[in-house]
Order: structure tokens, then sequence, then C-alpha cells
């Protein structure tokens, strides 16, 4: 346990050594799987408190069809297989387009490396997102405007990019500007999975 709470937090103090430790890990399909279900449990948390008392902010996206009122109360439910998902996406495209160069990595280690990432986004996105719910369900006024535009929303989403680079060179073992054009091609990959269904 104690190496898993050392790994978390080297993905902020040292992140290219926090990812190089789980691709040595035996079972590092399980620190894939973590970044998702943090994400998951983190949001869960945020949502329900927001439902709860009454904050919740209308959707943004209408990609996938459920009605605004029911919308979060049904998202709490899918946001962990749709990350996963996005992950999925995003290392198998990654590989397939690494493969054309080369690269030589595996899919798992891709995937280990890209969802154990997720955890990044859960600290950096998702533990505000819950204390701005908490906040504005006890009457702060104008923060649901936060949870929509943050800096705490424009953090994680570079944090996870950076991430990602970094990820994509230590699997596939490309050159820099390679590893990034990969890296873009999965995070694309994987925004359009939470597109269609996160809003």
């Amino acid at each position: 346990m104690n190496r898993v709470v050392r790994s978390c937090a080297g993905l902020f103090i040292r992140p290219r050594a926090a990812l190089t430790s789980v691709l040595g890990e035996p079972h590092r399909i399980g620190f894939g799987l973590l970044g998702p279900v943090a994400l998951a449990v983190v949001y869960f948390a945020g949502i329900s408190a927001a439902l709860a008392m009454g904050v919740m902010h209308a959707p943004q996206s209408p990609a996938l069809r459920i009605s605004d009122a029911d919308y979060y109360a049904y998202e709490r439910f899918y946001i962990l297989p749709v990350g996963i998902a996005g992950t999925v996406m995003a290392a198998g495209v990654t590989r397939l387009l690494a493969g054309l160069w080369h690269g030589r990595g595996r899919f798992e280690d891709l995937f280990a490396l890209l969802g154990f990432a997720l955890v990044a986004v859960a600290v950096a996105m998702g533990l505000p997102d819950l204390v701005l719910a908490v906040l504005a369900g006890l009457g702060v006024p104008g923060l649901l405007g936060w949870m929509l535009s943050g800096p705490h929303i424009w953090l994680g989403t570079l944090w996870y990019a950076v991430l990602t680079v970094l990820a994509v060179k230590e699997v596939e073992r490309l050159s820099w500007g390679k590893t990034i054009a990969l890296a873009a091609a999965g995070l694309v990959a994987n925004g359009l999975v939470q597109f269609v269904f996160i809003r």
C-alpha cells in the first residue's frame, strides 16, 4: 500500500520516475485500473453531494441523449466504464500508430501508465470539484462556474497531457517529436470517448 501511495504522489513530484516504477510492477494493470477507479469514486461522491444539495448545473453537451434532469443521476454510475474505455482507446490508438514507427512498447504497458495517470486528474480536478460542490450546496455563491471552467480544470487537463507524453515516451522509446504526436493521437481518442458520455 505504501508503494501505491508513493507512486501516486510521484505523479506530481517526480512523474517520469513514478511512471517508470509502475512499469516495473508485476501487477501494473492494477495500477492502470487505479486511475479510473479513483476518478469514479471522487466524481461519484462529488456528483452525489451536488445532487443531494440541489446545486447541479445544466449539462453542457447534447452528445448522449439523457434528459438534463436525469443526466447526473446516471453519470455517477458510468464514469468508471467510460474512464476504462477512454484509456483502452488511447492505449490502442497510440500502440497501433507507434507500430508504424517501430515503437517497442506493449498495449498493456500503455494501458497501465495512461490509466494510472488518471489519478492525477482525480486529485487535480475531481477533489476540487467535490469541494466546490459541497461549498455551493452550503450556499457559497458563484461556485458553479468554477466547476465548469476553473483553473483546476485547466491544470488537470494539462497535467494529464504531460503525463500522457511521458507515458508514451517510457513505453515506446521513440524520439520526442514522435512521442508527442502519438500522445496527441491518444488524447484525441480518449477525448472522443469522453465527449460522448461525459458532460
